[in-house]
């Protein structure tokens, strides 16, 4: 609005004036004098803005110290003064509202630019002292302020403004004792009395709104990343205070301050919690009254739409991206509907935020294993809401794919909006909850039903005390999510571990026979073994296991003589005590073929793999990693092409090793002679990769080598390593004691 001060020039204050000179000639109403001197008030105006304008000059600095009210009051008062003297000095010449016409231009002339800057920093330095006196000295501001507004206490525990700024340094000046403080709250009255009594307040309408936005922006700032308590309810009564003082001193000609500081405080609040939403969902539930706050927000403003769209546009950038592990995706998508919800009952932002969330996990190999892993485990908030959830039948056999609707959800309810009609795929996923969401992702249950059952199955082949109390828990809430008739085999499983442990305690006659438990499945029930039937491992136990084991099977089939039993080696365990040196090692959950191979350098110590293979029956292929396998635990050592126990004297094989030593000397001379070799080459390659290899069993846990050399593939593009090379370098690093290998899976060690 003051931007007409740059068209009101000096010409143009002239011509004002001789307008008004042309009005006493011709004897206008409102003048009831002759004038004595027809330059009389060309020289008045003239003889003012010279003043106004030296007064102006004298006044443009900074404002640094707690001095500068009292020059700004000071300035103001010369001012008004200047128009007592041109009014007492025009009621001559001119009527009084030809008078008041020449002021408002002297005015309007006198507030340019530079002007209207100093004024915002003088009325935003003292709006920022007026908050913070308010907030730290309330008792003795509501003495100084009575008559002009009514503060209205609150608190705020969550505020961080900065204590280093300029405005702060004033602010203490101020602060330091009562009579600064007096002071100071007296010049800003008075000083605000005089902007309105020198007809310059229809100038300063937007000076006054910048101020205002500007010490809105500092209280919002000072509570970013304040989101264990709530805040709006502070800021809104700290600016109020402010609001209603500045409608007393400074009245609006229209929209009361008010009204406009409500406004701004909810959109520029709303503005900072959208843009931290990312990390509010994070740090939910701790976080759950910053979402109150941003809900209060979507409920003045209705920008629920524009919220989600935000949203959803940080989530593609920051959370939907290979560097992700499926868990944080998974972890990050609950809380979002649970906070989404908070924010809208009718679940429509949730819908928009969601969809990307849903169809990128659909692509991904180990979502229904990360979201069964949740379900099952007590720490997680999935099997917290599970373990909640009542046994009503009605609630059962009510859903649909999977869907259980949420009864308990504290939110009233609202009806769909009518844009939603479009968003929604079923109106069913409305009201579902947390889970029910989760399993929706994929058109079927069946699969969550089936790796369910594989997890069960790994869970109760791990247990060797046939303790299932955990396990039978996990069914009976499964069983209320889909269906008694859905988790039969579940049934299955662990009723072959109670008869288990019965045929156990009847075979197991003395405390020697304590020392092995088994446990009898039903094949066609376990459709991991159904899988595994034909890659069954093939080797010959030791005498001393298998006599174990067949005595076992003789008790067995005479309390069963209609059953048969197939035994799994790939799936048993054994605690072995090595002595080796005098020293004793212990290993735990040694498999059958692993321990087959130390048995037969019991009685061999020094064997090449081909000799092991012909004592174990099977291949070299089937030995080499369980040879390996004592290898890196320091039972074994590698001569040449032979292995043999630590326990083997190196005198022993001396002669062996030197001839070794001497075709290894050739090979290397008659390579180098060459250049360096390919395989070499291959493997400094592969050792490249392998922090690639190291975050994939991070993220995904053990693998096998052909799901390595897949993944591989992919975030190598050009990779042209083969699966035998592969599988070289990773016994390579099994060798090295970087990685382990147990049943086919490579994990970290």
């Amino acid at each position: 609005m003051y931007n007409v001060c740059d068209v009101v020039s000096d010409n143009a204050l002239s011509a004002l004036v001789q307008q008004v000179k042309a009005h006493v000639k011709n004897g206008s109403s409102g003048v009831g004098f002759a004038v004595h001197n027809d330059n009389s008030l060309d020289q008045l105006s003239s003889s003012c803005m010279r003043h106004l304008l030296e007064l102006r000059s004298k006044t443009e600095k900074p404002f640094t110290t707690a001095a500068m009210f009292d020059s700004m009051l000071s300035y103001l008062q010369d001012i008004s003064t200047i128009q007592h003297d041109f009014e007492q000095h025009a009621m001559p010449v001119a009527s009084k509202a030809n008078a008041q016409m020449a002021w408002n231009a002297l005015i309007c002339r006198m507030f340019d630019d530079a002007t209207m800057q100093q004024v915002q920093e003088w009325l935003y330095i003292s709006l920022y002292c007026l908050s913070r006196l308010i907030k730290t000295h309330s008792s003795e501001m509501g003495h100084l302020l009575q008559g002009f507004t009514e503060l209205t206490n609150y608190e705020d525990d969550a505020s961080c403004e900065d204590t280093e700024s300029d405005v702060f340094a004033i602010y203490e000046q101020i602060s330091r004792d009562s009579n600064a403080m007096s002071s100071f709250v007296s010049a800003f009255i008075h000083s605000c009395k005089l902007l309105v009594e020198i007809r310059a307040l229809a100038y300063l309408q937007i000076t006054i709104k910048q101020a205002v936005d500007r010490i809105i922006e500092d209280k919002v700032q000072s509570h970013a990343q304040q989101w264990e308590v709530p805040c709006l309810e502070a800021i809104c009564a700290e600016m109020s205070n402010i609001a209603t003082m500045l409608d007393a001193l400074l009245p609006p000609p229209t929209q009361s301050h008010l009204k406009y500081v409500e406004d701004q405080v909810y959109t520029q609040f709303a503005q900072l919690r959208v843009h931290e939403l990312f990390g509010i969902i994070i740090d939910y539930p701790d976080s759950k009254a910053a979402i109150d706050d941003l809900r209060l927000c979507v409920q003045r403003h209705r920008s629920m739409y524009k919220i989600a769209y935000s949203l959803r546009a940080s989530i593609q950038e920051r959370l939907l991206h290979p560097g992700a592990t499926t868990s944080d995706i998974l972890t990050q998508y609950i809380s979002a509907i649970r906070c989404l919800r908070l924010l809208d009952p009718s679940s429509t932002m949730l819908e928009i935020v969601a969809r990307p969330i849903r169809e990128y996990l659909r692509t991904r190999d180990n979502t229904v294993s990360c979201i069964v892993q949740d379900m099952v485990s007590e720490e997680s908030g999935l099997f917290e809401d599970m373990a909640n959830q009542t046994s009503d039948t009605s609630a059962v056999n009510g859903r649909a794919e999977g869907v259980v609707f949420d009864e308990d959800c504290s939110q009233p309810w609202e009806p769909l909006p009518v844009e939603a009609k479009t968003i929604y795929k079923t109106a069913q996923r409305r009201d579902a909850d947390v889970l029910s969401l989760l399993v929706s992702i994929y058109d079927t249950q069946d699969i969550f039903v089936d790796e369910f059952e594989a997890y069960l199955a790994k869970q109760l082949l791990n247990s060797v005390d046939f303790d299932t109390e955990r396990e039978i828990k996990q069914v009976e809430m499964m069983k209320l999510r889909f269906g008694a008739e859905a988790l039969e085999r579940c049934e299955v499983m662990l009723k072959d571990v109670a008869d288990s442990k019965r045929i156990w305690h009847n075979a197991n006659t003395n405390e020697a026979d304590n020392a092995y438990s088994t446990l009898v499945i039903s094949r066609q029930f376990w459709q991991q073994q159904q899988q595994q039937t034909a890659t069954n491992e093939q080797f010959v136990l030791p005498p001393q296991m298998s006599y174990v084991r067949d005595r076992f099977a003789k008790t067995f089939e005479a309390l069963r003589p209609a059953r048969k039993l197939d035994w799994r080696d790939s799936q048993s365990l054994l605690d072995i005590c090595i002595e080796v040196q005098g020293r004793s090692i212990k290993v735990n959950d040694v498999r059958p073929a692993q321990a087959a191979v130390l048995f037969a350098f019991q009685e061999t110590p020094r064997m090449s793999l081909h000799e092991v293979a012909q004592v174990m029956e099977s291949s070299e292929d089937f030995v080499l990693p369980r040879v390996r396998f004592w290898q890196t635990r320091g039972v074994l050592r590698e001569a040449g092409n032979v292995f043999e126990t630590v326990e083997v004297s190196p005198d022993d094989v001396a002669d062996d090793n030197r001839a070794q030593d001497m075709v290894s000397n050739s090979d290397e001379e008659e390579e180098e002679e060459a250049g360096p070799p390919e395989a070499d080459a291959q493997s400094e390659a592969l050792r490249m990769h392998f922090n690639y290899i190291v975050g994939m069993l991070t993220n995904f846990g053990p693998l096998p080598l052909d799901r390595i050399h897949s993944m591989l593939g992919m975030f190598i593009p050009g990779d042209t390593t083969t699966p035998d090379e592969l599988r070289a370098f990773l016994t390579q690093m099994v060798r090295e004691d970087q990685l382990d290998m147990s049943g086919g899976m490579y994990k970290l060690k």
